[in-house]
């Protein structure tokens, strides 16, 4: 059995057998949003299903040229439904996804950035919002739906987000030859514009490159020789959420105001698109509109990116049809003018959302700094009488309860060992005098106080002095770095081959 397994094991180790992925696009709510459109995926068109060379390069963030970003960002609402989707060849969604034998885990990570286009994507500020990997109860690997789904990764984005720029990146990690140091990991990131009047944010961020490493258990497991059950996810737990106190970040994000499709938008071909001509009523004005038109058609092949030049080539139709005009001596133009010649982006059926999100609904929304700590009251400072309506309905407790976030699973803190800041200090800031109430609760002894200025004590007859004391609260933020080793690249490699035609 374990020769077997080994066999198999070699097998998988053969690149020129297997087919690698790439992410190719995204979906928001069901609707394409067009090839390419609003995604920075390999740059390297003759290798670019290839998974990554290295754990510790920058192009495990948004891949090989993922730095940079494109013109397009995809505007989505608060707690939208994103579709990922994966082909072994990126311009032909009609051939294979993935090799079965690239079993593994999948996750989504968000960013916030203050442009989602001049942000070079690799550094701190990931978070994840999605994981699923391997599920014994149908002996299957994120991998396997993702191939059955028609090779769509589906995750619904946590509600009450703060609005903004974003990079969204999938990933999807193939342990085939994870057992001989080759962890393969796929990825890509959608630019999105988040449209939420929400206020959450991330207790903790992880830095990409750097949340996963060689020889971790989540990189080097035998999938042939280990139950699977008993796989450790990579990378972070997944996010916690919490409410900003301001009423949203520093950049002021409040609309969006980069990326958007530019008007008159006739032809698209990924973040390229075809714009209506010159009007012309002679001769030499027509010839001019053609070659107008050629120049655009040339611009779109040249930036045309892995998932191929379709709308290139649909543009090139209208180019003819301006010169078929100018040889018949149709010399009134352009024809058709303003007519929009790609297809209406319909929404499909996307499949199904795996478990492993955030449930944001649980999460409190209520910002940190408006909250009330509560602690056991010291010496007064000030008296105040303060007198109670008579025959009360309801009584409000003397310390409100305290609601706090418990703190990111990065690193352990031993809080009974810390030496308490000056600022954690209980302080009293006044003492209240409450008339007895049946409804209340046994209130606090008040210590000695001095007499009133007419000779008696400043607690009035017929009076019950309590203490009040405020708490401030602060709160230390540890930020922990993770080395990591670069290896040497891998020399294997998908080929894509496009071509299309040029006048």
């Amino acid at each position: 059995m374990k020769t077997q397994s080994m066999l198999i094991a070699a097998l998988a180790s053969a690149p020129a057998a297997l087919a690698h992925t790439a992410f190719t696009d995204f979906y928001v709510d069901s609707v394409p949003q067009g090839d390419g459109v609003a995604m920075r995926m390999s740059t390297n068109v003759e290798h670019s299903t290839a998974p990554i060379s290295s754990l510790g390069s920058d192009d495990m963030a948004c891949n090989v040229g993922g730095s940079k970003g494109v013109s397009r960002v995809q505007s989505v609402s608060d707690g939208a439904t994103l579709s990922f989707e994966i082909r072994a060849w990126p311009a032909d969604a009609s051939k294979e996804r993935l090799d079965r034998g690239h079993k593994g885990p999948c996750a989504v990570y968000l960013k916030k950035v203050s442009s989602a286009i001049e942000d070079t994507a690799a550094g701190d500020g990931w978070f994840k919002i999605f994981e699923h990997g391997y599920d014994s109860s149908t002996d299957r690997w994120c991998s396997d739906e993702v191939i059955d789904n028609n090779g769509l990764l589906n995750v619904k984005l946590p509600a009450n987000l703060e609005r903004g720029n974003y990079l969204a990146r999938p990933e999807l990690l193939a342990l085939h030859a994870a057992n001989d140091n080759d962890p393969q990991f796929y990825t890509g990131c959608a630019q999105i514009f988040l449209e939420s009047d929400g206020n959450l944010v991330p207790e903790s961020t992880v830095s990409i490159p750097g949340y996963v490493d060689y020889g971790e258990p989540s990189t080097s497991f035998d999938i042939y020789n280990k139950d699977a059950s008993t796989y450790e996810m990579p990378g972070p737990k997944i996010a916690k959420l919490t409410a900003n106190s301001a009423a949203n970040d520093a950049s002021g994000q409040t609309t969006q105001t980069e990326g958007q499709k530019p008007a008159g938008c006739l032809v698209e071909n990924a973040n390229w698109c075809g714009t209506e001509v010159s009007d012309y009523t002679t001769e030499k004005g027509c010839w001019a509109s053609a070659e107008e038109c050629w120049q655009q058609a040339e611009t779109c092949f040249d930036e045309a990116p892995i998932t191929g030049s379709a709308g290139c080539t649909l543009w090139q139709t209208k180019c003819q049809g301006i010169n078929d005009q100018c040889t018949a001596g149709n010399f009134q133009g352009p024809p058709n003018k303003g007519k929009v010649l790609a297809q209406e982006k319909k929404s499909i059926d996307i499949g199904t959302v795996l478990s492993g999100g955030i449930d944001s609904s649980d999460v409190d929304t209520t910002p940190k700094s408006t909250k009330k700590t509560s602690a056991a009251p010291t010496k007064a400072t000030s008296t105040v009488s303060v007198k109670e309506e008579p025959k009360a309905t309801s009584t409000e407790a003397a310390y409100p309860t305290t609601t706090d976030y418990s703190s990111p699973p990065i690193k352990e803190v031993d809080d009974s060992e810390a030496e308490p800041s000056e600022a954690e200090t209980p302080k009293a800031t006044s003492t209240v005098h409450v008339a007895p109430s049946e409804a209340a609760p046994a209130p606090t002894a008040a210590p000695e106080l001095p007499e009133s200025s007419e000779g008696g004590s400043s607690c009035k007859d017929g009076y019950v002095c309590v203490t009040v004391t405020d708490i401030q609260v602060v709160t230390q933020y540890i930020t922990v770095t993770a080395d990591y080793n670069e290896y040497r690249k891998r020399d294997s490699a998908h080929v894509v081959r496009r071509r299309h035609a040029r006048r």
